[in-house]
């Protein structure tokens, strides 16, 4: 019995340490390095706001959601924006992984234009 408790503990624990991996962040652009490939949002979670340097891998994408103007596709459609045009306090969300001591992310996602 405390074999399979410590075996679903350590399972449990792996899972946790998986799920902690890859967090979403989100907040407001600070600035953009279109050289290296960087954006530095401030996020604000638990009452603490903090600035977060996020390397975009090669081929990652800066989308925003636009109303769809063809009639056959009501709604809104998804736009590759270029990195050059992210705004500094445009707010964004970031699915990013940590890679050694980095942030990196295939996708920004552009939630508010201000």
């Amino acid at each position: 019995m405390i074999r399979m408790i410590s075996v679903l503990l350590t399972a449990l624990l792996g899972w946790s340490v998986a799920l902690a991996d890859e967090a979403p962040i989100s907040g407001a652009v600070k600035g953009v390095d279109t050289v290296a490939q960087t954006v530095t949002i401030e996020s604000t979670a638990k009452g603490k706001t903090r600035q977060v340097i996020v390397y975009l891998k090669p081929g990652a994408r800066v989308v925003k959601f636009a109303r769809s103007t063809d009639p056959a596709k009501p709604g809104f459609v998804e736009q590759t924006v270029p990195l050059t045009d992210l705004k500094a306090g445009w707010l964004v969300s970031i699915a990013t992984k940590h890679e050694g001591d980095k942030e990196v992310a295939d996708i920004v996602k552009v939630v508010l234009e201000r």
